[in-house]
């Protein structure tokens, strides 16, 4: 190194730039590690989500199957002339069953569901666990696999066969980019597209899970193009403003994006245990102040935190797609709160969905899992649409909107005349309610123009033959004001905070032992 005149060492010509560069090396290198590590443990979590997700579906399909054999096995041995149409009943009766055979002697089928009195022999060492098996065609359509359950007591059962079409679509309804999921029954795997003999090369991220009730197991994996393809897409413009201002804003883009990762993966350990618990607000009709139903809305019980409020993690649901699995889990603990509970005829039980989750053919069969809990007869459920994501394609939309119509599912939109797309949802969809947005029902009372506005929003509604819903109730005067313009059923602190399952029943039955003591009158309308 040169030196100056007064012996010191002399620094390179422009050594500030070369210092500048190498600083900013550093941050760059961060920030691309940060990026991969990050987009890893993301997909890491996406592959174990949707194996999960799989496996759930998978064990439901095949326990309809369990269930219908576990009716008819003990018919075996009877005079196929007599219990035929007691195995068609159960094809025609049970979900995704395709037909039901009995056997004697461990492997002697002699009767079916399908062609009456016939004999055929099924080896029974075919069966994983002596119990299942996929079978690569059905011996009439080609290329159309069957999952063969067999319930046997002392050489005696029945077989029930479900279609591989619909493990198949299930495959397909979960497929994410980049994700591939197989089921596998012994040495036979099945994926989306059919019968498969190899995995994808080279996976980044792989997870097995096995089925605690079948002698099934679901794989899922990623492949390192996938992770590559993510890092790039998802993190060019993180790159880009860490190479431009690395020196300034490096170590505040890091703290930034550690503090989100952390948070989400927080959200996701949440999942698995059950932090994310249902709190019931009660809906009342207006006519005469009785608990119709309930709003269930969601409260993350943090181990360190206490109770966390929606508006500081539900955004980050929506944007990260936990907002999905967390509404799943949301009807499956309401489901199991409520199986025992003592509800009054028809009691409404509302649920925020998110549009993506409305897009998704999934919501159908979680609902039917919620239905099958209550029981269509004691509950009416309602989803109410929020609006900080837009419906997906409007004719796939419309065909799952009236598969949940079909099933005496109501659809709100809910907080309407605030979100973006309020009136084209009217337009679009076979709405069956909206919900007034607080922030018009605080305005009553308040001045003209504001109550105008009110009163425009319900006449049009009515006009529509909507049903209408207000929230945000506080005041006497807001509720009278509402039912004099004929909105029947309110909402809002002045009838009740959302409060926990253990708060909400006990009120709940006093409020139908005070009702059943006075002169009943029905509600003006029914949702």
């Amino acid at each position: 190194m040169r030196t100056n005149v007064a012996g010191r060492p002399a620094f390179p010509r422009h050594w500030h730039l070369w210092l500048a560069i190498s600083a900013g090396v550093v941050p760059v290198i961060a920030a691309a590690w940060l990026a991969y590590w990050h987009a890893s443990r993301s997909l890491d979590d996406e592959v174990q989500l949707q194996a999960h997700r799989v496996l759930v579906h998978v064990e439901w399909i095949l326990g309809n199957a369990a269930e219908a054999a576990a009716r008819v096995r003990d018919e075996a041995g009877k005079s196929c002339d007599d219990v035929v149409l007691d195995l068609r009943k159960q094809v025609n009766s049970v979900l995704f069953v395709r037909s039901v055979d009995l056997f004697v002697d461990t492997s002697a089928v002699y009767c079916s569901s399908l062609y009456g009195a016939y004999r055929r022999e099924r080896d029974v060492s075919d069966y994983v666990d002596g119990r299942l098996q996929i079978l690569p065609h059905s011996g009439t359509v080609p290329d159309s696999t069957l999952f063969l359950y067999r319930s046997a007591v002392r050489g005696r059962g029945a077989i029930v066969a479900i279609d591989g079409r619909h493990v198949r679509d299930v495959l397909g309804l979960m497929a994410r980019d980049g994700i591939d999921m197989t089921v596998h029954v012994g040495a036979v795997s099945i994926g989306k597209d059919g019968l498969i003999s190899m995995h994808s090369g080279a996976p980044v991220s792989t997870v097995v899970m096995r089925s605690k009730r079948f002698p099934v197991l679901v794989r899922a994996e990623s492949s390192r193009l996938e992770l590559a393809r993510r890092v790039i897409s998802d993190y060019a413009g993180l790159l880009i403003v860490f190479a431009i201002l690395s020196v300034f804003l490096g170590s505040v883009v890091k703290r930034g994006l550690a503090a989100v990762s952390s948070r989400r993966h927080e959200m996701v350990r949440a999942l698995q245990f059950g932090e994310f618990v249902p709190y019931f607000q009660p809906l009342v009709c207006a006519a005469d102040g009785r608990w119709i139903g309930a709003e269930i809305l969601v409260r993350w019980l943090h181990p360190k935190e206490g109770e966390v409020m929606p508006d500081s993690f539900i955004p980050l649901a929506e944007s990260s797609g936990l907002i999905v699995p967390m509404t799943q889990a949301l009807f499956r603990a309401v489901g199991e709160m409520l199986t025992s509970v003592d509800l009054p005829p028809n009691f409404r039980l509302s649920f925020n969905v998110s549009a993506r989750h409305m897009s998704e053919r999934s919501i159908i069969a979680d609902c039917d899992a919620l239905q099958a809990m209550l029981g269509t007869s004691r509950v009416q459920l309602v989803l109410e649409v929020t609006e900080r994501d837009l419906l997906g394609s409007e004719i796939d939309t419309m065909e799952i909107f009236d598969a949940l119509h079909a099933r005496g599912i109501k659809i709100a939109i809910d907080d309407f005349g605030v979100g973006h797309s309020s009136l084209g949802y009217l337009r679009d969809f076979d709405m069956d309610a909206v919900k007034i947005d607080k922030t018009f029902v605080a305005k009553i009372g308040g001045g003209a123009l504001s109550q105008r506005v009110l009163d425009s929003i319900l006449e049009m509604a009515m006009k529509l033959g909507l049903i209408i819903i207000a929230e945000g109730v506080e005041t006497s005067r807001q509720r009278d004001y509402l039912c004099e313009r004929g909105v029947p059923i309110l909402q809002g602190y002045l009838f009740g905070r959302p409060m926990p399952i253990h708060m909400f029943v006990p009120r709940l039955a006093e409020r139908c032992h005070a009702a059943a003591v006075q002169a009943e009158r029905p509600c003006s309308t029914v949702l």
